[in-house]
């Protein structure tokens, strides 16, 4: 029987076949060990895909089923609390749960819970029912604020006007061009200059000047001589001469020097005028630079003034610039009135601001005449009682003089008819006067 190569081998020298079994078997063992760790990575490999497949799958199987079943728990808490009449708890589930903010906002609005509705409602842009749930809630700023974030200033004017914000209003109205109507809101906010300076761009010029005379209030030249600067232009521009005259001649008594002021005075002034009146009339003004009247003299000459201006009423105006310098008395002591600048003394404080005169304008003119024909002078005027200061003027005669020059026009005598009817009772009560009723012309 043959012999194998390994007998064969073997016998041929066994150093050899021990020295071959050495180299081998090293290499082997290391395929082996090889082998194995390739069997290890791809095991690990196999362990993470198998989890990562298990997580997939458990994501979206096992995990949604409870997250989808919380939500229609939710769903079905709300609705009970919707169904039994709790509006505002149903609103919060679907508000912070479900977010469902529409429905939120329906049910906050039904539950009476405005604010909430209204933040809501605002952050869906739905302007209209987020400014009527503030509206209701009784914010009218965050209303108007709404309106005015989507541009609509005048509906955010109305809604400012409405919670008093008379300003804000103006100015939106401004914003919107609708000048008039800011006007109107300026002038009730009291801001007088800016509702001037409107109707002025408007071209309103005399409406621009009475409203700037209203900011003037009760201020006096002295302390606000700018102001009645500014107001005495705006007059002039608006073709009110003499008011306007008026005005700078107070400036003048305050500030000789003040601007321009001695320029438009002999601008706007007209020439001096005469003393004595073509047809053998004589100003008012000669009586008086003569001294002081007499009381009895002095109301005989008042009462027809008085009753001129009535005859002058019945064209359906006032006179509006009577002074000692206007009025002139014939031999028959008939009153007839000239069309001339007067001294801003004689005006009353509201045709200083701009307002157009009228009859309790004109009385407070005529008690000024009176005062001073009494007096001699107006050194005290609306300060000092006449009786104070001159011995036979009676109390009743002053009450009724004072009474016509009061600042406040509401103050006044309302008509000339009342001034009469109180000559007649107070005369009647106090006869020191001697005054009758035939001397009045009745």
């Amino acid at each position: 029987m043959p012999l194998n190569v390994l007998e064969l081998m073997a016998r041929s020298g066994a150093p050899a076949i021990e020295s071959l079994g050495s180299k081998i078997g090293p290499s082997i063992g290391d395929a082996r060990t090889g082998l194995n760790v390739l069997i290890y990575i791809i095991i690990i490999l196999l362990v993470i895909a198998v989890f990562f497949v298990i997580a997939f799958i458990y994501r979206n199987t096992i995990s949604r089923r409870p997250q989808t079943t919380l939500r229609e728990d939710y769903r079905k808490e709300a609705e009970d609390y919707e169904r039994t009449g709790r509006f505002v708890s149903a609103a919060a589930i679907y508000e912070s749960q479900l977010k469902e903010k529409k429905k939120a906002a329906e049910l906050y609005e039904k539950g009476s819970d405005y604010r909430r509705a209204a933040i809501l409602y605002d952050l869906l842009g739905m302007s209209d029912k987020a400014k009527e749930m503030y509206q209701k809630d009784g914010d009218i700023e965050s209303a108007a604020e709404v309106a005015v974030f989507e541009g609509n200033y005048e509906d955010a004017a109305k809604l400012y006007d409405s919670a008093g914000k008379k300003i804000d209003a103006a100015m939106l109205l401004e914003k919107a061009g609708r000048r008039l109507a800011a006007v109107r809101a300026y002038r009730e906010a009291g801001e007088y200059k800016k509702a001037a300076q409107l109707l002025e761009d408007e071209g309103l010029f005399k409406e621009a000047a009475e409203m700037f005379g209203i900011s003037l209030g009760d201020k006096n030249v002295e302390d606000s001589i700018d102001d009645f600067y500014v107001y005495a232009l705006k007059l002039e521009r608006a073709g009110e001469a003499q008011t306007a005259l008026g005005v700078f001649i107070a400036i003048d008594r305050v500030n000789p020097l003040y601007r321009d002021v001695k320029e438009k005075l002999a601008s706007l002034a007209p020439s001096p005028p005469k003393e004595e009146d073509p047809g053998s009339r004589t100003l008012l003004r000669s009586f008086i630079r003569n001294g002081k009247i007499e009381p009895r003299h002095a109301l005989k000459l008042w009462v027809p003034i008085l009753k001129a201006l009535q005859e002058a009423y019945k064209t359906g105006k006032a006179f509006g610039s009577l002074s000692p310098d206007t009025i002139a008395v014939d031999p028959h002591s008939n009153i007839s009135f000239l069309s001339r600048t007067v001294s801003s003394v004689y005006a009353s404080p509201e045709s200083l601001k701009g307002f157009t005169p009228d009859a309790c304008s004109d009385i407070y003119s005529a008690g000024v005449i009176l005062y001073e024909m009494l007096m001699g002078n107006l050194d005290g005027l609306g300060l000092t009682r006449i009786t104070d200061a001159v011995e036979d003027v009676p109390e009743w005669l002053d009450e009724i003089a004072l009474r016509c020059v009061r600042k406040v026009r509401e103050d006044r005598y309302q008509s000339i008819e009342l001034i009469f009817s109180d000559i007649k009772a107070l005369s009647r009560e106090k006869k020191s006067s001697g005054t009758t009723q035939e001397e009045l012309g009745k």
